[in-house]
Order: C-alpha cells, then sequence, then structure tokens
C-alpha cells in the first residue's frame, strides 16, 4: 500500500465522517426543534385556555359584585330607614331591580352562583355560605316583620340588615382577594 491508497482512505474516511457527522448533526437539531416547537405549542394552548378562563371569571365576578352591591344597597336602605337619617336613601328611593325582598335576592344570587360556582376559591366560597345564611335569617325577619311583630323584633331590625351588609361586604372581599386585587372597602 502506497501513499497515495492510504491518502485515498483518509480522504474517504474524512468524507465519510463529514457526511454523517452532518446528518447526526441535523438528525439531532430536527428533534430539539420539534421538540421545543411541541412545547411551544403547548405552552400556547395553555396561555390561551388560562385567557379565557380568566375572561369569563373576571364576567362572572362583575356580576356577582353586581348582585352583591344591590343586596348592600337595600339593606343599607332599610336600615337608614330605621336610624332616620334623612340625607340618606331609603327603600323607596332604590331603582326596582335593587328594591326586591331578601327572600328575591337570595333566590338570585343561588342561582348565580349555582352557574358560577366553578369560579370560586374554597375560602370565597366559604364567605358565600356565610352570607347565604345571614340571607335565610334575613328572609325569615322580613316575613316575620310582614306578619304583626313583637316590639324586639321590630326593634332588632337595622341590626339585622346590618348583619347582611357586614356579610357582603366580606363576600366582595373575597371576590376581590380571589381576583388578586386589593379592596379598599
Amino acid at each position: 500500500m502506497d501513499i497515495a491508497d492510504l491518502f485515498s482512505i483518509g480522504a474517504v474516511v474524512a468524507a465519510l465522517n463529514l457526511v454523517l457527522g452532518l446528518w447526526a448533526k441535523s438528525r439531532i437539531e430536527g428533534s430539539i426543534k420539534h421538540e421545543y416547537d411541541k412545547a411551544l405549542e403547548r405552552v400556547k394552548s395553555e396561555w390561551k385556555r388560562t385567557d379565557v378562563l380568566l375572561a369569563e371569571r373576571l364576567a362572572a365576578f362583575k356580576l356577582l359584585q353586581k348582585k352583591l352591591v344591590s343586596i348592600r344597597r337595600y339593606c343599607e336602605a332599610h336600615k337608614n330607614s330605621e336610624s332616620g337619617n334623612e340625607f340618606s336613601a331609603r327603600p323607596e328611593d332604590l331603582d326596582a331591580a335593587d328594591n326586591k325582598s331578601i327572600l328575591i335576592h337570595w333566590t338570585e344570587l343561588e342561582t348565580f352562583l349555582d352557574e358560577n360556582l366553578i369560579f370560586l376559591s374554597c375560602s370565597c366560597n366559604a364567605s358565600f355560605e356565610r352570607l347565604r345564611d345571614q340571607l335565610s335569617l334575613g328572609a325569615n325577619m322580613e316575613l316575620w316583620l310582614a306578619s304583626d311583630p313583637e316590639p324586639e323584633v321590630v326593634s332588632s331590625k337595622a341590626s339585622g340588615y346590618q348583619a347582611i351588609s357586614n356579610r357582603v361586604s366580606e363576600c366582595i372581599d373575597a371576590l376581590f382577594k380571589d381576583l388578586g386585587f386589593p379592596n379598599e372597602t
């Protein structure tokens, strides 16, 4: 074997090594690019799903907050009518959407909560459970007040509405906390 044959074999081996190296490099790059593209698509899909979920959650929270404010307006008006404050809103000053009995407010809130329960955290749901209990007592109070009530029932009317108003504020605070916003109420 002479030197020309060795150079020929060396050139063939080098060419083969170069071809195999380029082939392996392209395969590895393709594999990495494919895995990266799959991961990127998964992240984009998750972001899109999260955006849709957050948009629906925000819309549900806005409507829930609107219902809670309506209940609070109703309670505040009834509480103010008992205190004799002439500058505060009275029940007759409320819009028709706000001037409903506690039972009607409660029923509307229950329906809405049933439809949107998936968006509430456990702590927020617990706040709404306490509000439900207070609304139950408030509905009973209003039924009792509609009959011929005892004087102590009439005198506790303002504190009953105040307790409901306090629970509504607690629920609004829980909603703000769920959204990650500080509430300055």
